[in-house]
């Protein structure tokens, strides 16, 4: 069985290490990191990974406008948004993520990515 990969974008540090260890526990082995929505396109064109957890506010391009881009370039990952901006919550699953989960909320974060990594990627996490 192929291991699990996953791609972390997020500008803050202690964000994406705070995501971290959910990703190890739920079982993903390969955990890239990117700082900057085009950074995660690449990164996302590159590796395929199974799950991206990215955030909305960031330098340059947000992640609701790279959104429909990971989609492109990686048209089977699953797409978790976890950010503080619940107002864009519809706009970022019409855009093509999977999910919206907020900051506020490891717990459901965890879960969703355990859901991620044993229905694998092409199912959607209600």
């Amino acid at each position: 069985m192929p291991s699990l990969r996953a791609l972390v974008c997020d500008d803050y540090s202690m964000v994406r290490e705070t995501i971290r260890p959910l990703l190890v526990e739920a079982g993903f082995e390969t955990i890239r990191e990117a700082t900057l929505a085009t950074e995660a396109i690449s990164l996302a064109e590159m590796a395929q990974p199974d799950v991206i957890v990215m955030d909305l506010s960031l330098p340059g391009m947000s992640g609701l406008q790279a959104i429909p881009i990971l989609r492109l370039v990686a048209p089977h990952s699953t797409v978790v948004v976890f950010s503080a901006y619940d107002v864009w919550r519809d706009a970022c699953i019409d855009a093509g993520a999977t999910v919206y989960v907020d900051k506020g909320d490891l717990e459901h974060l965890a879960d969703v990515l355990q859901q991620a990594a044993t229905r694998g990627p092409l199912r959607r996490i209600k």
